[in-house]
């Protein structure tokens, strides 16, 4: 191996989304993930949970959208949107996994829709929405919700997949995207819930993947005083025997995962070869980073600070020509040299410089290997 280049200094953010193969088993559905690391407080306006949000945003093609969301202390939450001057029954509503970036200053909503909604934690009562690539919204309109005196829990509506059992004459769904597990109320279309159960099931009493629309509705506890969260099954949509839920979202770890390089800037990045696809692993034990500049194999060492910085010593690698790949990787070495924070949002990575601009986005991949 040769030097390509002087010390790189880098850093690493992150802000996209898929769910990486390293970090699937957490996640499994019913047993709920942790927003945040229970070793570090969580910031003043996500403590004592759970918590209600609420705030009116610009809309381009309505009076605005009003905002309406819930927090639980498992991970989960629901969001309420309401489309102001539309009429009644314009809303939409969805129901996920919360969970922090790594640097802790921004929110991120994985539910039902392909992207990710992003917020910026601004102080001890508000979040600010950002856009789909994790910034701030270049606008003097409000885009602030704020969180409420009290906790007002939302009865969420809407198509939900989730592992359905019957035993003793009572239904109960865990619903894939929260982990949440309710009662299911015999009302609406339970009874075609409970027969295509019963149809399919391989064991008495065994999960069965279901997807339902319903709501999920503030109910009298079967037994005991007060009310619970109940699932309402208002259609019936399908089963599949033999599938699963599959894992959670859970927050790629810097390090174990591999990053395949997105963008560079405002450039996106495409690799034609896909075993040189360019991209970096973080060895933690060795201090090492390793991957691909989209042509060579590039490795060095690294220090991690204590809060988002990260720096890289000399880089080395393979001097081999290809006919594709070169051009960026000399542009992705250069950039690297630029970097100075990290911040992992999801499963994607940004690069930024010391005033903050982006140099480089990733994506996680796959668990990294040795």
């Amino acid at each position: 191996m040769r030097p390509l280049m002087p010390t790189l200094c880098f850093a690493i953010l992150a802000a996209a989304w898929p769910v990486p193969a390293a970090a699937q088993a957490p996640g499994a559905a019913g047993a709920p993930a942790a927003p945040a690391d229970p070793a570090v407080p969580l910031p003043p306006v996500l403590q004592q949970l759970p918590a209600s949000f609420a705030g009116d945003l610009p809309c381009a093609d309505c009076e605005g959208i009003r905002y309406r969301l819930n927090l639980l202390p498992d991970g989960a939450f629901y969001l309420g949107l309401t489309y102001l001057g539309k009429g009644d029954g314009a809303s939409a509503d969805d129901i996920g996994t919360w969970m922090l970036s790594s640097n802790r200053r921004v929110l991120i909503l994985k539910g039902g829709r392909e992207a990710p909604t992003l917020f910026r934690i601004a102080d001890a009562k508000t979040l600010r929405k950002l856009d789909l690539k994790g910034r701030d919204i270049d606008s003097s309109l409000n885009y602030a919700i704020t969180r409420e005196a009290t906790f007002k829990r939302l009865e969420p509506k809407l198509p939900m997949r989730g592992t359905f059992q019957y035993m003793a004459d009572a239904g109960l769904f865990t619903e894939c995207s929260t982990g949440q597990r309710w009662p299911v109320a015999q009302e609406g279309d339970n009874a075609t819930l409970e027969r295509e159960y019963l149809r399919v099931r391989k064991d008495p009493g065994g999960p069965v993947l279901v997807s339902v629309e319903g709501r999920v509705a503030m109910r009298l506890k079967m037994e005991g005083q007060g009310l619970q969260p109940t699932l309402v099954p208002a259609r019936f949509i399908g089963a599949f025997p033999g599938e699963s839920c599959g894992p959670r979202p859970v927050a790629a770890p810097l390090e174990t995962t591999f990053w395949r390089l997105t963008r560079l800037g405002e450039q996106a990045v495409m690799s034609k070869d896909p075993a040189r696809e360019p991209g970096i692993a973080f060895d933690a034990a060795t201090k090492r980073v390793s991957g691909s500049g989209g042509c060579n194999r590039i490795t060095g060492s690294y220090s991690r600070s204590a809060t988002d910085g990260i720096t890289f010593g000399p880089m080395a690698g393979t001097m081999m020509a290809c006919v594709d790949g070169m051009e960026t990787e000399s542009a992705f070495l250069k950039a690297m040299s630029r970097v100075r924070t990290f911040n992992v949002l999801g499963a994607l990575l940004e690069l930024y410089d010391e005033t903050g601009a982006l140099v480089a986005r990733f994506e996680a991949r796959r668990a990294a290997t040795k």
